[in-house]
């Protein structure tokens, strides 16, 4: 518009036709690269300004070339114009390619100021012409300069805001990890008996992990045996599937499907842990990843080798260390218990008290060794002998006791016989492990609530019965003596015990 505007104030008194040609051209140009660039924005809103100036240029070269020429009648209005182009081609390229287009728009302003016939072409004038260019020159270096400064500093600046995201994202996880560690370790060890405590631990892993499914094992390779799993997400097939394809004699860790894998974690002494999940998920596991896995391997083997230890002292505390069967602190706890419940319920149940015949011969005989063998075979025969929810106790020395839940007496003197010989017909290994010993045990029987009503009353009944039983000939089974009384009741009515 400025353009049109000074053609119309200026036509008539062009003096040449160069110079209206000229200014003619310059200004079509313009707006022929004006109407192109309204029309590339409205087809390409977001046309990038690079690839705009590129096809601006030769629009701008020809129309300062043509105006410069037209105008320099009033002494080289243009030259500010060039000059801001030249800044403005060094903001856009920076110092690198600025160069390229300022010098197309010296090339343009040159062949404008020279094409003018007009001119005096006087060493003065040439001089001011080359400053004018080198000017033009300098602006667009100096500009380009600074631009590319700045856009480093930004650049800089945008790397180091990346850095402390990057460190604020990794910070933000580390102490996520720290504190899921932290959780399933006061998980893992608040208590001793933590077997139901894996599902937590996995699900807490799985705050920091991206793993949706998982399991893991706590092996002893030794003995290829389970001593903790846990699984969060899986159908305990699967569960099993995996353990399934690990192999305790080379240490390979199978592979359940094409989707499924394990990895092992950690490997100490005889355990190792394995952590089962997606394939996929599995190999993208990050180091980060990894290590927190491993720190919570190190906590799953030091609880489980505490809760080995604890269910060992637990088991040693009612254990006779001898004999493996249950001692006597253990016979007390458990016959309050069977009291307890016979009163409360109705029940009833029976009491064996079994001692070895001539337990001391057989240690005169072969020593104290063989003899301490010969009452851990004892108490095993016993044991397999009665049921499994049977109670067998060593009682002391060479007296074991046998609890028979919800037995009557007749039941008892049953089980009692066949304890009795059992133990007759079991032959004992010497100290040559020759099977040569033969011995014999007594056994008397008492039950609640038939001949006693408390504990100590039926561990005397018993104890009776037992030495009814040697004084007899030994190699017997006796139950108490039921005294009868008369009943405050009609003389007619049947007496009972």
């Amino acid at each position: 518009m400025f353009l049109i505007g000074v053609y119309l104030l200026w036509a008539k008194d062009i003096s040449t036709s160069l110079e209206h040609a000229a200014f003619l051209v310059g200004m079509g140009a313009w707006v022929l690269y004006t109407i192109g660039i309204g029309i590339a924005h409205m087809v390409v809103p977001d046309l990038d300004l690079q690839r705009l100036v590129h096809f601006t240029l030769p629009f701008d070269c020809v129309a300062l070339g043509a105006l410069v020429l037209a105008t320099s009648v009033w002494h080289d209005p243009f030259y500010v114009w060039v000059m801001l182009e030249s800044m403005f081609y060094a903001m856009v390229f920076r110092r690198a390619r600025s160069w390229t287009y300022s010098a197309f728009l010296v090339m343009a302003y040159l062949i404008g100021r020279f094409a003018d016939p007009s001119l005096d072409m006087s060493v003065v004038r040439v001089l001011f012409i080359t400053m004018k260019v080198c000017g033009v020159l300098a602006i667009g270096w100096f500009v380009g300069l600074m631009m590319e400064r700045q856009s480093y500093r930004a650049d800089e600046a945008e790397e180091r805001v990346d850095d402390t995201s990057e460190l604020n994202a990794r910070l933000e996880r580390s102490v996520a990890e720290l504190r899921a560690i932290a959780e399933i370790t006061e998980i893992i060890h608040s208590t001793l008996d933590f077997d139901a405590v894996g599902p937590v631990v996995l699900e807490t892993l799985q705050k920091v992990i991206d793993i949706s499914a998982a399991c893991i094992f706590v092996i002893d390779k030794a003995k290829g045996q389970t001593l903790f799993s846990a699984s969060k997400g899986l159908r305990a097939d699967i569960s099993s599937s995996a353990y399934g394809q690990i192999d305790f004699t080379t240490g390979d860790l199978g592979i359940y499907d094409e989707h499924f894998a394990c990895m092992e974690l950690l490997d100490h002494n005889q355990m190792i842990v394995v952590f089962c999940a997606d394939s996929e998920a599995i190999d993208t596991l990050g180091t980060d990843d990894r290590i927190v896995l491993q720190a919570v391997a190190a906590e799953l083997v030091v609880a489980v080798e505490n809760s080995r230890l604890y269910k060992l002292t637990k088991r040693l505390a009612i254990t006779d260390e001898l004999t493996d069967l249950y001692n006597y602190r253990y016979l007390q706890q458990r016959l309050d218990d069977e009291i307890g419940r016979a009163s409360r319920y109705g029940k009833q149940f029976s009491f064996l008290m079994l001692d070895i015949d001539d337990f001391k011969a057989v240690n005169d005989t072969y020593g104290h060794l063989v003899g301490d063998g010969v009452l851990a075979a004892i108490g095993r025969v016993i044991k397999m002998t009665v049921r499994e929810v049977d109670i067998v106790a060593r009682y002391g020395g060479e007296e074991f006791s046998v609890i028979l839940p919800e037995t009557d007496a007749s039941g008892a003197f049953i089980v009692a016989e066949k304890v009795r010989e059992a133990v007759s017909f079991h032959r004992f290994f010497d100290a040559e492990g020759e099977s040569t010993i033969h011995v014999t045990v007594s056994v008397g029987i008492a039950n609640m609530p038939l001949h006693a009503e408390d504990k100590e009353s039926l561990l005397r009944q018993a104890d009776d019965a037992l030495y009814q039983s040697k004084n007899t000939g030994k190699d017997r089974v006796r139950a108490p003596r039921i005294r009868l009384s008369r009943l405050d009741v009609d003389p007619d009515e049947e007496l009972r015990p």
